[in-house]
């Protein structure tokens, strides 16, 4: 849309269309009109020889008089012409005339976008001419609503300030106007259903909100900004509608509002299900870490407890496996997307393999690069193999003689794959790899769920510095899902 725009809008106009853009379906459907926004394109002599379609929206409300796209057309600036007028008088201008690529009659107006005085946009409304039949109270009340909407624009009444009031919604949704006491003037089908369904069944233009019963603070709020507000009401039995009102003006005067309503009763049930959902899967993790501390505990008590060295060393083993895994649902327990910030993960990792040090030994440890976020089915295999890799240097790096050792994690994401690389400045890798491999459980552990469970690739070498270097290469997407 506006980031296709080929002018030069300085950043307050950008900002101008970007709010009228957030009423942009609504306008339409209030005007049983097409809507398009035409800029012009300044040659190299500084004057406006063209213009072009930025943004286009069809009307909900009834036919539309452009089935094609518009968006991203240039037409000259002919002068003379509707738009060319428009354009340099600042005055709105209406014409009757046949759509070259359909034929079809269509009235179109032409209405200035003013900033600061000046003209740097027209917004074009078009309507197909064929509808031969006098309008009913609901259509009336929308082309009033429209007619207004225009006189606001057109004194800087509109669009309203920024703000983080979402979208407005569609009028089909329903629509209730009040005068500036807070009294129904008009109520669509929709709006009325709605209303019903909050329990207020006497329901009748000409009352007063107070009088209804309804009390919300969106029209006093919204007097008060000069600004759409957003208010939500919930019933007994989960009913909940939304209200977004919206302040009108004639001039500087204050008239009314317009009250959008929006039954979300379904929405908001759905919100509650996933809400439940989530919580419950998040003590499902919670309960898995403090089933695997509480196993991790037991392993350390009965280990202190054996007389055998290797015996208390697969036990020792076993129970920093667990808490590798107990550290990744800590966190999934934290973040139950589908996709995982596992920098997090590695950062925890590490910091439990510095405490496993031996005393009278030195250990840097050091993080570089991200890998950002991903598969959540990953998290865990990935987290037991880099605690691996890492408790690997630390048992076999320092070697007969040394005293210090430097590990380095490196991560490198690219769009399909996560590269890893764990080096350290030890004695590296034996000449025998295979043949020790075959006697690691550890580097058992990490060749079968790199190949098996995260689909990936694993070399083994020696780093730059001597010592040993473990390449990781894995998909970050599951081969479901590519």
């Amino acid at each position: 849309m506006l980031e296709r725009d080929p002018s030069s809008l300085i950043e307050s106009r950008r900002t101008y269309l970007g709010e009228l853009l957030r009423f942009w379906g609504f306008l339409a459907d209030l005007g049983f009109s097409d809507l398009s926004i035409a800029l012009p394109i300044e040659n190299q002599d500084g004057k406006r020889a063209r213009y072009a379609i930025v943004s286009q929206v069809r009307p909900a409300t009834s036919q539309t008089a452009h089935p094609g796209d518009l968006i991203g057309m240039q037409f000259d600036l002919t002068e003379g012409s509707p738009i060319y007028r428009c354009f340099h008088q600042g005055e709105i201008v209406r014409e009757n005339r046949s759509d070259p690529r359909s034929g079809r009659q269509i009235t179109s107006w032409f209405i200035p976008l003013l900033q600061d005085g000046e003209v740097f946009g027209v917004m074009i409304r078009d309507q197909l001419s064929e509808r031969h039949r006098n309008p009913g109270e609901l259509e009336s009340t929308y082309l009033s609503l429209f007619d207004q909407f225009m006189g606001m624009l057109i004194n800087g009444r509109f669009p309203y300030p920024p703000s983080e009031v979402e979208e407005a919604p569609r009028v089909g949704d329903g629509v209730c106007v009040l005068d500036a006491t807070e009294r129904l003037r008009f109520l669509s089908p929709n709006a009325l259903s709605a209303l019903h369904r909050l329990g207020y069944a006497s329901v009748r233009v000409g009352m007063n909100l107070e009088e209804l019963g309804l009390h919300i603070q969106a029209p006093q709020r919204a007097a008060m900004l000069g600004a759409p507000v957003f208010e939500e009401v919930e019933k007994a039995r989960g009913v909940t509608v939304t209200f977004y009102c919206l302040p009108l003006y004639r001039g500087s005067v204050g008239t009314g509002y317009v009250l959008l309503l929006r039954d979300v009763t379904d929405l908001r049930q759905r919100d509650r299900l996933l809400a439940s959902k989530d919580a419950t899967i998040r003590e499902v993790h919670h309960r898995v870490k403090n089933n695997l501390q509480t196993i991790s505990s037991l392993l350390s008590l009965q280990a202190r407890r054996l007389s055998s060295a290797e015996a208390r060393l697969a036990l020792g083993e076993a129970e920093r496996r667990i808490r590798s895994i107990a550290l990744v649902h800590e966190f999934l327990s934290r973040d139950i997307s589908e996709e995982v910030e596992i920098d997090e993960v590695i950062a925890a990792l590490i910091r439990l393999a510095r405490e496993s040090k031996l005393p009278g030994r030195e250990l840097e440890i050091t993080l570089e690069g991200s890998a950002e976020r991903i598969d959540a089915q990953r998290v865990t295999p990935l987290a037991i193999v880099l605690a691996e890799l890492i408790q690997n240097s630390l048992e076999h790096g320092y070697g007969a003689d040394r005293t210090a050792l430097n590990v380095r994690v490196i991560l490198e994401r690219h769009p399909k794959d996560l590269w890893v690389e764990i080096a350290d400045d030890g004695v590296g890798f034996p000449e025998d790899l295979v043949g020790a491999s075959a006697k690691s459980l550890g580097l058992a552990i990490v060749r079968d769920l790199v190949t098996t469970q995260l689909d990936g690739s694993i070399t083994f070498g020696r780093s730059r510095r001597g010592g040993a270097l473990v390449r990781l290469r894995i998909p970050v997407v599951l081969n479901s899902r590519s």
